[in-house]
């Protein structure tokens, strides 16, 4: 026991001497009164001095054992009391503030001490307001707490102000007591600033689990059943269930009958080892549906580390699957045809190989399927057309194989057919006839009845690769052995095609070099004016001076400068070589003369190809009345209309059209007379045999004819003989090109044969060799003749 705060206590009671002194004063005022009643009770008289005497003594011999007896435990009862009552007060953790009925504050515990920040001593005295602020002020306390009878307690919630001026959320419960006579509050203060903030912190949590887009579920996990104990509202959204519907339920029940889900074997595992887990799992909600639950499972445990509860998170991800499902659609499908793409081929001929390769090695046919012709289809009817007709042919392709089969597009006219477990050669075989025969019917679309073929390579596993890329590309040699073939047939792989593949492929690199290198020449070809016999043009050839092929065929490398798109870059510099050599010559004193340049598919399709030629004729200074600009016939007739409108522009600018190898293609007559065409070219597939095949003399007569009729002049090409002159020139044909007056020359060949001005000898036509001339075309040939040297 503290004997300091004892010896506290004993000031604050009253002074025991006093308290004795007291005592005895009303014992010996009872014994006095007994005294002078005792006489009229018992009628005998007693003398005052006696009966003083008597209660004297009864007091002095009395007064040790009420000392001794009643005093001193009386007043160690009230010390103990007080101790008690002084402990507990110093030992709560709450603050007690007593004042009095006027606000001012009489004391403080150690508890408010520390709460306020003042200590003991220095807060009496204070008004109870500077310690507590409320609406009202401390008199509200004192009516309310002292009205009434009895004692009343009553409960305020305020701020407590501490020493250094901030601020705290206090729960104040105040009551009156009488002290020493005196009325008294006595106010219990406690600082729920934490309580407030856990309170505040709770309804935000509840706030946002009830305004969450997730649906949120708690279960109770004490008696292992797992039941639902709380759902939040986007539960019930998410599943069509009321939250009493389900209140004590196990959430199994959201899987329905379909318990043959593997990641419900995962959600037993998780909750058996009490960890967290995230789950896809299909619900139902309650009218039936279907919907994909991502599940989000975590344990909730006490203070001793026990499982309590379950709180899981649900998101409906049923359109994100369908969305993700779409994805991996997209990126493993056409978009165009709906077939698997290249990933998807890929894909499934590896596990096809990987199938075949661990059993019996059964063959796989890989079969590369491409549509001969089918950029015509596109430049001439458009790419809605040719769309529709890749569809179509997916159609037909797909219904054309097995269910086992696979059908796939890689991009643009390219189909890729994977045939499994073939038992038999003859299989394969039959299956590519068959996709052959697929093309004898004509497709029919938007009003347009459409004939096309297809080439097909084959190449099978194991003889000809046991890759995905060996197979398919040995499939695509043997597609592109099957288009130089003639097209519409199919080729199986063979080793001879990979060589001509290599061979492809190095020579468009050196094709690319070639063009950064400048390794192309032009030479000449001199074309021959019947009626004087003298040069009237060239036409300008080039030719690959390849470092180490040496000169370069223009059939080998053509077609594949055509197909790359190189050709763009080689007939610019063909057109500006040729242009610049013309005008080199005209500066050099040789007469003006026609320079004809070809122009490609590519070329002509070009958007800036207007600009083009008017930049090369500004740069290099020609006239264009000196240059021609020669395209095919079937060139023309794609896209007539687009062809009248950039005729006509080049034209205008003075330069000269031509149209080469005449009669090989299909021109309308109607819009033959509406191109602005200067010059027809005879092919020389009807120069060859003019002179002993009937047809081809009618049919050249005839071209003659009508280009005549159009106002526009024939220019016969391959001219070799001189019979093919005499018919030429007997039917009125006004130029020849061909071997029989000139082979192609370099620039330095050709100026030679300028400067030395030979000419082609009429005179020979009009001796009568091969045919006779009239006397008309005589007289009016041999003026020029006598002016030309003969170089025949």
């Amino acid at each position: 026991m503290d004997f300091t705060k004892i010896s506290a206590l004993h000031h604050r009671l009253p002074s025991p001497v006093r308290q004795f002194i007291v005592l005895l004063l009303i014992m010996f005022l009872i014994e006095m009164l007994l005294m002078a009643v005792l006489p009229h009770v018992t009628g005998r008289e007693v003398e005052f001095v006696e009966a003083f005497i008597d209660s004297l003594g009864l007091v002095t011999f009395g007064a040790p054992f009420l000392w001794a007896f009643i005093v001193r435990p009386l007043r160690r009862t009230a010390v103990a009391a007080v101790f008690r009552e002084e402990v507990l007060l110093r030992q709560m953790v709450d603050g007690v503030i007593t004042f009095g009925e006027d606000g001012m504050i009489r004391s403080l515990n150690p508890a408010a001490e520390r709460m306020f920040g003042y200590r003991d001593a220095e807060a009496a005295g204070m008004a109870i307001d500077c310690l507590l602020s409320a609406d009202g002020g401390y008199f509200r306390f004192a009516a309310q707490a002292s009205g009434g009878q009895g004692t009343r307690q009553l409960a305020y919630e305020l701020e407590g102000i501490r020493r250094d001026g901030n601020r705290f959320v206090a729960d104040l419960s105040v009551s009156r007591i009488v002290f020493e006579g005196r009325r008294a509050v006595i106010g219990i203060v406690r600082d729920i600033t934490a309580r407030k903030r856990d309170e505040q912190n709770l309804l935000v949590f509840k706030r946002a689990i009830e305004s969450s887009v997730n649906g949120i579920t708690i279960t109770d996990a004490v008696n292992g059943e797992n039941l639902i104990i709380y759902v939040n509202p986007a539960f019930e959204r998410m599943t069509g269930y009321a939250g009493h519907e389900v209140l004590g339920k196990n959430p199994r029940f959201l899987r329905g009958n379909d318990r043959d889900q593997v990641e419900l074997r995962k959600l037993a595992m998780a909750l058996e080892e009490r960890r967290e887990g995230y789950f896809v799992l299909r619900n139902y909600r309650k009218d039936g549906s279907q919907f994909m639950n991502e599940l989000y499972v975590a344990p909730v445990r006490d203070r001793d580390g026990a499982v309590t509860n379950y709180i899981g998170i649900m998101n409906d991800i049923s359109d994100q699957r369908r969305y993700e499902e779409q994805l991996v659609y997209q990126a493993n499908h056409d978009p165009l045809t709906g077939l698997p793409n290249r990933n998807l081929l890929q894909d499934r001929l590896g596990q096809a190989l990987a199938l075949e390769s661990s059993r019996r090695r059964n063959p796989i046919g890989v079969m590369f399927l491409d549509l001969d012709n089918f950029k015509k289809i596109n430049d001439t009817l458009g790419h809605t057309v040719g769309d529709m007709l890749l569809k179509a042919v997916a159609n037909r392709l797909r219904n054309c194989v097995r269910g086992g089969d696979t059908v796939s597009r890689l991009g643009g006219d390219e189909y890729i057919l994977i045939l499994p477990n073939v038992k038999e050669m003859h299989d394969v075989t039959t299956v590519a006839k068959k996709l052959i025969g697929l093309f004898s019917t004509p497709f029919l679309l938007m009003g347009h009845e459409l004939y096309i073929t297809a080439s097909i390579g084959i190449a099978l596993f194991p003889s000809d690769g046991d890759t995905v890329d060996a197979l398919l590309k040995n499939a695509d040699a043997a597609m592109y052995h099957a288009k130089e073939q003639g097209k519409n047939n199919y080729q199986f792989y063979s080793e001879e095609m990979n060589t001509r593949v290599f061979e492809r492929m190095a020579l468009e690199t050196s094709l690319h070099r070639a063009i950064r290198q400048q390794e192309f020449l032009l030479y000449y070809q001199p074309r021959v004016d019947l009626r004087t016999g003298r040069i009237s043009g060239v036409e300008a050839l080039v030719r690959w001076n390849h470092p180490e092929m040496g000169l370069v065929s223009p059939a080998r490398f053509i077609p594949l400068a055509e197909e790359t798109g190189l050709i763009v870059p080689i007939g610019e510099w063909v057109l500006r070589t040729a242009c610049a050599q013309n005008k080199a010559w005209q500066e050099a004193g040789l007469p003006p003369l026609r320079m004809a340049v070809n122009l490609s598919a590519r070329q002509f399709r070009q958007e800036n190809l207007i600009q083009m030629v008017a930049d090369v004729l500004a740069e290099t200074g020609l006239d264009p009345r000196w240059l021609e600009l020669e395209l095919t016939e079937s060139l023309l007739m794609e896209r007539a209309e687009q062809s009248v409108s950039i005729l006509r522009s080049l034209a205008d600018m003075g330069i000269d059209i031509a149209v080469d190898d005449f009669g090989t293609g299909y021109s309308s007559l109607g819009y033959l007379k509406r191109f602005p065409i200067t010059n027809l070219k005879i092919d020389q597939s009807f120069i060859r045999d003019i002179a002993s095949d009937p047809d081809d003399a009618i049919l050249v007569r005839t071209i003659i004819t009508m280009a005549h009729g159009l106002g526009m002049k024939t220019v016969g090409e391959g001219v070799e003989s001189l019979e093919q002159v005499d018919f030429l020139c007997r039917h009125g044909c006004e130029e020849v090109q061909g071997y029989y007056f000139s082979r192609p020359l370099t620039a330095e060949g050709c100026e030679e044969l300028l400067r030395e001005e030979r000419c082609l000898d009429l005179r020979a036509l009009r001796d009568g060799v091969p045919g006779q001339m009239s006397e008309e075309r005589i007289r009016t040939l041999e003026p020029s003749a006598t002016d030309c040297r003969i170089t025949a």
